[in-house]
């Protein structure tokens, strides 16, 4: 019998939702977690390990009826790929989600497959950023191994010698970070899955708000894209030629890619689903099941299921952190009264203390919209933005 392994990172927004997914679909499933924490809120059949460290016999004997390993977020992908090879389960290889999460060996990849090639270099000093952006004017700086826009910044001839960036050199080690062009045009993310190599999407998402340069922290996500039909079957080709160089197999994809020139600029692909509570906006009026219903049943079964929509449009805004402090309060009751705001998920404890790009990692929380036409959509996605006046005390 096929029973899957949810390898669940401490401090995951998708625990909960994927568990309730699984027992809804009435999967089989077994947990691993490297969280107290999280073993207490969830279910019986669990096991506490450390991420961190290598992985002993005795967890693999516990583990050895299981078929099938995903990770649930971002920090469980290497942890989860290690068991995948020692278990001989069906997932992601650690060598080829080590290749995806690597910016500088995953760009040459990208490079050989589209049309839009850019440069790029590692970064361990301050000669390195100011040869590079003399050069090609504009550049992106970059971890190798980093998520999310948590120290990425824009680097021009203008902010190429702040403390900042001098910084962020310093704190990292030989070769943790990188520089490469910078390329204009619409950004996108696709969601997608693989099953045995065969690459399917779920949806594409536009990103209508521009981010606050020079740091690119993600703002509004809306679907369906403004991509026609050609283009988007264009992005699926690409993104399963890449793929397939990377060595990805089975589970979610989330990639970020551009359109420049009418060609397709690929961004990163990450071998996990959307970040954040994101994936909630195809529950809250997009899909009749949720993302973590529809990976699930992919990844056990091998069969694609197509989506069901539920109203025509559908937003999320990731609310920014728009300071470093201790938080304090937000205008939560102002944003539900919003018109087609369909839900509001603040997920910052008060009191904590939070970081504002490039250095933070959290959003304040997520404000969810559905509605018949996209303006709609983003007039209350906007108005959001507006309205939440976060207060945060330096």
């Amino acid at each position: 019998m096929k029973k899957v392994l949810l390898v669940i990172p401490e401090q995951s927004y998708k625990s909960n939702d994927f568990v309730l997914a699984a027992k809804r679909l009435k999967i089989p499933f077994f947990i691993i977690t490297d969280s107290e924490q999280v073993s207490e809120k969830l279910s019986d059949n669990i096991i506490v390990s450390d991420f961190s460290k290598d992985i002993t016999q005795i967890v693999l004997d516990k583990l050895i009826d299981i078929t099938h390993v995903l990770p649930v977020d971002h920090s469980s992908l290497v942890y989860a790929a290690k068991l995948v090879d020692l278990l001989n389960a069906k997932g992601n290889s650690i060598y080829s989600v080590n290749l995806a999460m690597d910016k500088y060996k995953s760009r040459e990849i990208f490079n050989e497959i589209t049309e839009v090639k850019i440069k790029n270099k590692y970064v361990n000093n301050m000669d390195d950023v100011d040869e590079f952006v003399t050069k090609y004017k504009f550049g992106v700086l970059k971890p190798t191994k980093g998520t999310a826009s948590n120290r990425v910044i824009k680097v021009t001839n203008q902010n190429k010698k702040d403390t900042l960036i001098k910084n962020i050199i310093k704190d990292c080690k030989k070769n943790e970070l990188i520089i490469e062009e910078f390329v204009e045009g619409n950004e996108y993310a696709y969601e997608g899955m693989l099953i045995n190599s065969e690459l399917h999407k779920f949806v594409v998402f536009e990103k209508p708000l521009i981010y606050r340069e020079p740091y690119f922290e993600e703002s509004i996500y809306l679907t369906p894209s403004n991509l026609d039909d050609e283009v988007i079957k264009e992005v699926k080709l690409k993104l399963h030629e890449a793929c397939k160089k990377i060595g990805l197999t089975n589970g979610p994809i989330h990639a970020e890619f551009k359109i420049f020139n009418n060609q397709v600029f690929i961004i990163e692909i990450n071998p996990r689903m959307i970040g954040g509570l994101c994936s909630r906006c195809l529950s809250f009026g997009l899909f009749k099941q949720s993302l973590e219903e529809l990976i699930l049943l992919a990844f056990s079964t091998e069969k694609f299921k197509q989506i069901e929509l539920l109203s025509n449009y559908v937003g999320v805004l990731m609310l920014p952190v728009p300071k470093s402090g201790k938080f304090v309060s937000i205008n939560i009751d102002e944003l539900t009264d919003i018109e087609n705001v369909s839900s509001v998920d603040i997920t910052v404890s008060k009191n904590s203390h939070l970081q504002m790009p490039p250095k933070g990692e959290k959003y304040l929380g997520f404000v969810f919209s559905q509605a018949e036409s996209k303006s709609l959509v983003m007039d209350a996605l906007k108005t959001s933005l507006k309205i939440a006046a976060p207060i945060i005390e330096s």
